[in-house]
């Protein structure tokens, strides 16, 4: 063997710290020795500090006794079977603080376990330790194969994050998450010590550059060579003497130039490699780009500590999707992915089954993140794994102290790790509040908080949520999540005075939330408590505006935009958020509404069916589909949503739907009794908000048609249900009015509604929709009961700008008005009105009602053939009502006595 004279590489880390760039140059040379062995298909096997020897700078990898070299045509770092010449494949062959874990279990073995062995190494020469020696053999072992090594910053400081990623990627005990093969390995370890080098340049340059000013400021002090700067004379040197002489502008400026030419070549080149260096960091290929969506995995605790699990990763999720950057896949969108893969929507996304998912979806990468305990601190870590190809593209690792520090320490990771990832400075600066800010500092209440989605998962109900949503309060009663959360689930639910205290809770904690959540939690507000329309829609375009890529407020623009009739906008918004987001199941739904509202029926089944075929779905989808059958003579059609809803938790909707329809064909006592049982069904389900409204509906159905007593009856049962349901303004939904007053009102109880008018307009006294629509049109219902029409026909005028958004009410009441005041063609246009326009309420009973109006006002007008035909087709559309309804009877006669 050839003698090597100098010192082991053992004996030099003992003797004193290797600074960084002499542990770089070493490193470059072992990684380039194992480079050159593994090109020639050989193993070294026991890589460590006692077989590298150093003398003069240079370095020499030694002891090739365990090597073993690879049959012929093999490739070093894909050996799926191997040959050895000098030991046993299955045998423990090496020196146990530097093996590989797969060396440890005795496996067949391939370059990347010298990699393993050499991140040992370079982990020593940085820190001054091995990385798993422990007090034993056996222990040590044991750390090799189940514990990562405590961070390098721990010991050395100065390391660069880009060295520690290279050491970390090295020792990864998942041999495919390593580097595949050395060179890769070496060529980033040149070009960190090429950047590095450059980086001293760089600063010696400028240094340099001040040293001379420094030099050039003290000449100047002591008078030796400093010219005055206005004067124009110049004392020069001319051999022995010296010699006052005028001197010119450009004769100065000369001098001065000559002066400071070395400073100033010194600037310039420090410029030059400022601008070189600026170049190669904004010209750096990003890990990923705004197109790129990537999918969180669970978070990976070997702490032991129950109380990990879940939080972390809501927690993450709560940093990064403040970013405008970073487009991350939705929970929903993972959940409906494992239904397509037939694994239960509640199942832990692991590495493995969130990378089967990102190939499904195409999705570019995920995003695992892990804790281990260290002692009392704890080691946080982030990877982002390239789905198809398994490499790790980004790394970020940090070290927290104690338990409570970890949310804190996480925060200020994923900032970091956002970078990494390809977001921009700007924008992390613009948006990155600290976790403590847009989330909480309890683990147990983000514990709690992210049960809500598994329950959800599992099939919980709301009041499951709110439970565990109200415990993560008391555990924090500033996490501002939490209120929102709760909100949402009451307006689901139909609480809407619960919604409205806790979203009013959030907004108040509105500060505590990220830029997104922020903007949520702004625009629930306006609608759901405050009802400004105004300041809803400029919030959702500014939301729109800082997340483009987010569907949610574009949605929620959509579901605005139709509830106020602006139908064709809303359908712009809609398919805006199903273009960003094809699988965004509420997208589907109101795209399907805003349809509806232009009698577009067609589409608006083929809307539904897509959804439908993406495996989405929603009760919500059934309801706007029976609308559809029943609008198109589809009884199939009807039944199949009907069957649908038969025996859900919603099934009261089934009935509700029944009697919306009887209802439309004149069945009143069809319709009453359908009605009755869905709030019976309610009630017994404790959905009482929800029990409330369809006693109201139910009424204002009697009083229309002028039948006060059943009103009445329903009235008095809705009022001891909920007495809110007659105050509140419209559900985000869309699907409650607050027509509660006015069936009162035409039910003859002016006084009582009068009484509820008025604290409707205290309570909502900014409620664009309130003040604007519900208001006139209980008041103008009043007005008629106590026949002053004209009244009615002034307090309707506030209505216009919002009347198509409000079930014709505002239309039919007017139209009325106009009868009453013989005002023949106003009357006549009102009716048109809404038979022009179906689908604003495909089921209303004032749509045949219209019919009967219209032949009134034609009758008027003197337009007999006119009036004859509104008339048929009134009575041709409630030809099965019930025969002894007084209003049919009537109807009846005003016919035959058209002359």
């Amino acid at each position: 063997m050839q003698y090597v004279e100098g010192e082991t590489l053992a004996s030099r880390i003992q003797r004193q710290p290797l600074e960084l760039r002499e542990a770089l140059d070493i490193a470059v040379q072992i990684a380039d020795a194992l480079a050159e062995a593994h090109s020639h298909r050989i193993i070294h096997r026991d890589i460590k500090p006692q077989n590298v020897m150093t003398a003069s700078g240079q370095v020499k990898v030694l002891d090739f006794g365990l090597a073993r070299v690879v049959r012929e045509g093999s490739l070093i770092d894909s050996i799926s079977e191997t040959e050895s010449l000098l030991s046993v494949p299955g045998s423990v062959i090496g020196t146990v603080p530097y093996m590989s874990p797969e060396q440890v279990r005795g496996e067949a073995l391939d370059g990347r376990s010298d990699i393993f062995s050499f991140g040992a190494v370079l982990y020593e020469m940085l820190s001054g330790r091995n990385p798993f020696q422990a007090e034993s053999v056996g222990a040590t072992m044991s750390s090799i194969l189940t514990k990562e090594p405590a961070p390098l910053a721990r010991y050395a400081s100065e390391v660069p994050d880009e060295l520690q990623r290279i050491v970390r990627k090295a020792l990864s005990k998942d041999k495919e998450g390593r580097y595949q093969g050395i060179k890769d390995l070496l060529i980033d370890l040149r070009e960190l010590k090429q950047e590095l080098e450059f980086e001293a340049k760089l600063e010696r340059s400028t240094g340099q550059e001040f040293r001379d000013k420094a030099t050039t400021n003290e000449l100047d002090s002591s008078g030796g060579r400093a010219e005055a700067e206005t004067a124009p004379q110049q004392t020069v040197h001319t051999g022995e003497e010296f010699t006052t002489r005028t001197t010119s502008s450009s004769r100065i400026v000369i001098g001065e130039i000559r002066r400071h030419k070395l400073g100033v070549s010194l600037t310039l080149a420090a410029v030059a490699i400022a601008a070189v260096a600026a170049f190669m960091y904004f010209s750096r290929k990003p890990v990923l780009t705004d197109k790129d969506t990537i999918l969180l995995a669970d978070f990976v605790n070997t702490t032991g500590d129950a109380g990990f699990d879940g939080a972390l990763k809501q927690a993450l999720a709560v940093q990064l999707e403040q970013s405008p950057f970073l487009n991350i896949f939705s929970e929903d969108r993972v959940r409906e992915t494992l239904r397509y893969m037939g694994r239960p929507p509640d199942e832990g996304v692991t590495k493995d089954v969130a990378r089967e998912i990102c190939q499904r979806q195409g999705l570019k990468a995920m995003l695992i993140g892990s804790i281990s305990s260290l002692g009392s601190h704890y080691v946080i870590g982030l990877e982002a794994v390239n789905a198809q190809t398994g490499d790790v593209i980004a790394r970020q690792q940090v070290e927290a102290d104690s338990k409570e520090q970890v949310l804190s320490v996480l925060g200020k990771a994923t900032s970091k790790f956002r970078e990494k990832l390809g977001e921009s400075l700007s924008t992390i600066q613009k948006f990155d509040a600290p976790i403590e800010q847009v989330t909480t500092l309890s683990l147990e209440a983000l514990k709690a908080f992210s049960l809500v989605r598994e329950q959800r998962f599992r099939g919980g109900n709301f009041l499951e949520a709110i439970a565990t949503l109200k415990r993560a309060i008391e555990l924090d009663p500033k996490f501002a999540r939490a209120y929102a959360e709760t909100a949402v689930v009451y307006t689901n639910l139909g609480q809407l005075e619960l919604a409205a205290e806790y979203a009013e809770k959030a907004y108040q904690l509105r500060e505590r939330t990220n830029e997104r959540e922020k903007m949520l939690i702004s625009a629930n507000y306006y609608v759901s408590v405050t009802g400004e329309l105004d300041k809803s829609t400029e919030t959702l375009k500014l939301w729109a505006q800082t997340y483009p890529r987010d569907a949610v407020p574009h949605h929620l623009l959509a579901v605005q935009h139709i509830s106020i009739g602006q139908s064709n906008q809303g359908i712009e918004a809609a398919r805006e958020a199903i273009r960003l987001d094809p699988d965004y199941a509420p997208g589907y739904l109101t795209l399907a509404r805003g349809l509806i509202t232009l009698d577009r029926f067609d589409e608006a089944k083929e809307t539904l069916n897509q959804a439908l075929a993406r495996k989405l779905d929603s009760p919500f989808y059934h309801r706007q589909l029976y609308l559809i059958g029943f609008v198109q003579g589809d009884s199939t059609l009807m039944k199949q949503q009907l069957d649908w809803l038969s025996g859900r938790p919603d099934e009261y909707q089934a009935l509700n739907f029944q009697a919306q329809t009887a209802a439309f064909a004149g069945r009143l006592r069809e319709a009453r009794l359908f009605s009755r049982r869905a709030v019976a069904l309610a009630k017994q389900r404790n959905l009482l908000e929800e029990a409330a409204p369809l006693a109201i509906q139910a009424a204002l159905l009697q009083a229309v048609v002028g039948l006060s007593g059943p009103a009445k009856e329903e009235l008095a049962e809705a009022l001891t249900l909920s007495r809110s349901s007659f105050t509140q303004g419209l559900r985000n939904t869309g699907r409650l009015f607050p027509v509660g007053p006015m069936a009162l009102a035409l039910s003859g109880e002016v006084g009582q509604a009068q009484s509820f008018a008025e604290e409707m307009a205290r309570r909502n006294p900014k409620n664009t929709l309130t003040q604007a629509v519900w208001l006139p049109v209980t008041r103008a219902a009043i007005e008629l009961q106590r026949s002053h029409p004209d009244k009615a026909i002034e307090l309707l005028q506030s209505a216009g700008q919002y009347e198509t958004g409000a079930r014709f009410w505002p239309i039919y009441l007017r139209g009325q008005a106009c009868l009453r005041l013989k005002r023949g063609a106003e009357a006549r246009a009102e009716f048109q009105k809404i038979l022009d326009h179906r689908g604003w309420d495909p089921t209303s009973y004032l749509y045949p009602l219209a019919h009967l109006g219209l032949a009134r006002a034609a009758a008027l007008t003197g337009d007999v053939a006119g009036s004859r035909k509104a008339y048929q087709d009134f009575l041709a559309i409630w030809k099965d009502a019930d025969a002894d309804l007084p209003i049919l009877i009537e109807a009846k006669k005003e016919h035959a006595g058209l002359k």
